[in-house]
């Protein structure tokens, strides 16, 4: 379960509250959609529950560990190892392949034994097996951000945050990040994603619909 309590999130440089005295609770298996118009908070909300981020008030707890008490190294410890994020922009290596990309998180965790076959079965779930050999030069944008989703799942994290996966693609694309979306939680793990397209608002559980950094609304969507 992840924990947001009271959050407020100000930056010096702007004088921007992003978010104001916030209070959400993520329950383990369910499927969020943050919902609002560009300068709501959502980007600040993800980068707060992934710990990229520290609230400048309140606190955001993960599996009852409050993130604001580790020391960096460990907060990307358990990033690693416990979250798989997906961003608007997709974030490849640029010389790698997707089958590559995907191992990158891996590597790194030493949580998955056998690389390559966890690789593959991932590229396989988001009907990316023909990007393993592929450099994302050579990749659409659909493309490029189905291999971002299954390097997200790498390290069999139990929450899966994103970020305005399906911005940037056009509709047939949209279609297809989500339905790999929905099939993710259906397989267990918690996703919570960010977006401000209206068509998806009602694709979760639950809908958090914010406006200038508060909570403006939720909504029960199953």
């Amino acid at each position: 379960m992840i924990e947001v309590k009271k959050v407020t999130k100000y930056y010096k440089i702007g004088k921007i509250y992003a978010l104001k005295d916030l209070t959400l609770r993520f329950e383990e298996g369910k499927f969020y959609v943050i919902a609002g118009s560009s300068g709501s908070g959502k980007t600040t909300l993800i980068n707060l529950l992934a710990g990229i981020d520290l609230p400048t008030k309140g606190n955001v707890s993960v599996d009852g560990k409050n993130l604001a008490r580790m020391k960096e190294k460990e907060r990307r410890r358990f990033r690693l190892e416990n979250m798989g994020i997906v961003f608007q922009f997709f974030y490849l290596v640029p010389y790698l392949t997707g089958k590559e990309n995907v191992m990158l998180p891996m590597r790194y965790s030493k949580k998955v034994k056998n690389l390559e076959e966890r690789a593959r079965q991932l590229l396989k779930l988001v009907n990316g097996e023909h990007l393993t050999d592929k450099k994302p030069v050579h990749m659409s944008g659909g493309e490029m951000q189905r291999v971002a989703i299954a390097r997200a799942l790498a390290n069999e994290p139990k929450y899966l945050l994103a970020d305005e996966p399906t911005a940037n693609l056009d509709w047939k694309n949209k279609e297809r990040i989500w339905d790999i979306l929905k099939r993710i939680n259906k397989k267990g793990t918690t996703v919570i994603v960010a977006t401000h397209e209206r068509e998806f608002f009602k694709m979760g559980d639950e809908l958090i619909y914010l406006k200038d950094g508060m909570l403006h609304a939720t909504e029960n969507t199953s």
